[in-house]
């Protein structure tokens, strides 16, 4: 059962007629026969083409439940490779380090074509591994509720209840997982991290972390800095922040600005279908109607306020994606001021809570700290209200667990090489003042910016492109202060180059 039931753009594919999913067994010729070991790769896993695409290596390394006690408990973490093209140029190997929290590194890995610039497939093996709790190792698992509590209380006592379903939850949630879950921390991966790299056989390793992989990047290379050949964080969590309030009102902050720049789109656009409208007119009109019982999708159920802000917000991640992006978005709110609705299901993976209320803990003293935080997220955010993703993750780990077991901390970061973060301007999910809080604190990192918007700085611009993969090939990171410019917003049909984030669960 999702965390709590929020809308998503799945269903707009058949709406706006495109292509399902590719299916890359589909499209590919049969792979050549997996290249003879060489060197130092693969020791220490018993590599075998994967089941769902034997162009990829699958194995499994074993590692700790609990690394307070590493010769105790172990499961298997499930490891894909795709060999480098050009073996005899080999660098060595590229981590991907997945966001969510919940994707799967091995999937990265079977989508690192549709990801990656051909030159990084050549030269390096592409290594991508599911975190302890998520897909293939020991996923964590928790109970369906048909009717979970809203994570907006009203009142002391919903808010009260709140908790008391949140605490069950996680003790049920910990009776189907066992005892990972209580172990599924950012900090114990990023050391499974590097029983990987040892079972590899690799010195050093390059790692690219994308969204809340750039956590699993960042304390990766607190623990082990001289193990680093390269490391690139894209669209960088902020693990240095503790403040619930700076922490929401930073994601509600960037959503009204992004919500803005969309309506300045529509006002241009012959493809916006509210052109010629007030836009925050019409979001205003359709959340008062949700307020008041009153929007439907097609089997009559209500629409809620939170879940249409979640539609708004996850269209920010790509204007220019036919899926979820800004005209998806524009013909959603026509379809939904004609009361002509379409079904949006969408769900967050089991590990999320479980994660993330690990790795961050913003405490809230009270219901009324609580509704005094949602007053001025609004003041702030008048159109667009609050960020559903910075909401959800303050109000979804009160009373889930007693403590994060990985709390924040300022950064401690010493003795690694130079490491390049990248972060568009505009960013809904990874605002960019975080990312320029984190490069302030990792001595001799370099902070590359995009100056558009969207989740994420890879694929948005050959200038970024070829900035990151210049470093990965050869360590040159660029001046510092470098930015890349925008890529114009959407004026065509056509999705930008097809990826493995459409659609995507959170970051």
């Amino acid at each position: 059962m999702p965390w709590i039931r929020l809308a998503s753009f799945v269903s707009l594919l058949s709406l706006l007629l495109l292509p399902g999913p590719v299916s890359l067994a589909g499209t590919r010729a049969a792979p050549p026969a997996a290249p003879a070991e060489k060197g130092i790769a693969g020791k220490g896993i018993a590599w075998k083409p994967c089941p769902e695409d034997p162009w990829v290596q699958c194995g499994k390394v074993a590692v700790p439940v609990d690394w307070a006690h590493p010769a105790g408990a172990k499961i298997d973490l499930a490891v894909a490779r795709r060999p480098a093209l050009k073996p005899r140029e080999r660098i060595g190997s590229l981590f991907l380090l997945p966001g969510g929290p919940g994707d799967s590194g091995v999937d990265f890995a079977f989508y690192a074509d549709l990801e990656l610039d051909p030159e990084l497939l050549q030269r390096f093996d592409i290594i991508g591994f599911d975190a302890r709790g998520i897909g293939r190792s020991h996923p964590v698992t928790c109970p369906v509720d048909p009717d979970p509590v809203s994570e907006f209380p009203q009142d002391a006592k919903a808010y009260q209840q709140l908790l008391r379903s949140h605490k069950d939850r996680a003790q049920e949630c910990r009776r189907r997982s066992g005892p990972l879950f209580d172990h599924i921390d950012t900090r114990s991966v990023a050391r499974d991290a590097d029983v990987v790299r040892g079972a590899l056989g690799e010195r050093q390793i390059s790692l690219h972390g994308e969204s809340y992989g750039t956590l699993l990047g960042q304390q990766y290379a607190e623990e082990y800095p001289g193990r680093i050949r390269a490391l690139v964080l894209d669209g960088n969590m902020d693990h240095s922040v503790t403040g619930a309030r700076r922490y929401l009102l930073g994601g509600s902050t960037t959503l009204e600005e992004h919500y803005r720049k969309f309506a300045a789109w529509c006002n241009e656009s012959s493809h916006c279908t509210l052109r010629g409208k007030n836009v925050f007119k019409v979001l205003d009109g359709l959340l008062a109607r949700a307020d008041r019982g009153e929007l439907k999708d097609p089997a009559g159920t209500a629409i809620t306020s939170d879940e249409l802000l979640e539609t708004v917000r996850r269209a920010m991640y790509a204007p220019n994606n036919n899926v979820g992006g800004w005209r998806p978005l524009a013909i959603y709110f026509t379809r939904l001021q004609a009361r002509k609705s379409i079904q949006l299901p969408g769900w967050f993976p089991d590990s999320f809570q479980p994660i993330f209320c690990n790795d961050f803990s913003f405490p809230v003293r009270d219901f009324e700290h609580l509704k005094s935080l949602m007053a001025a997220s609004r003041n702030a955010a008048p159109h667009t209200r609050f960020n559903n993703l910075n909401w959800l993750s303050i109000t979804g780990c009160q009373g889930f667990l007693p403590r994060a077991s990985n709390p924040q901390h300022p950064y401690r970061i010493k003795g690694a090489p130079p490491i390049l973060l990248t972060n568009s301007r505009y960013d809904v999910s990874t605002p960019y003042p975080d990312a320029q809080n984190v490069a302030r604190q990792i001595p001799g990192s370099v902070l590359l910016t995009y100056d558009g918007i969207g989740h994420r700085a890879y694929n948005r611009s050959a200038c970024i492109n070829a900035a990151v993969n210049r470093y990965l090939l050869t360590l040159r990171t660029p001046p510092p202060n470098t930015h890349c410019p925008a890529e114009p917003a959407p004026l065509t049909e056509t999705p930008s180059k097809p990826n493995r984030h459409t659609p995507h669960w959170l970051w």
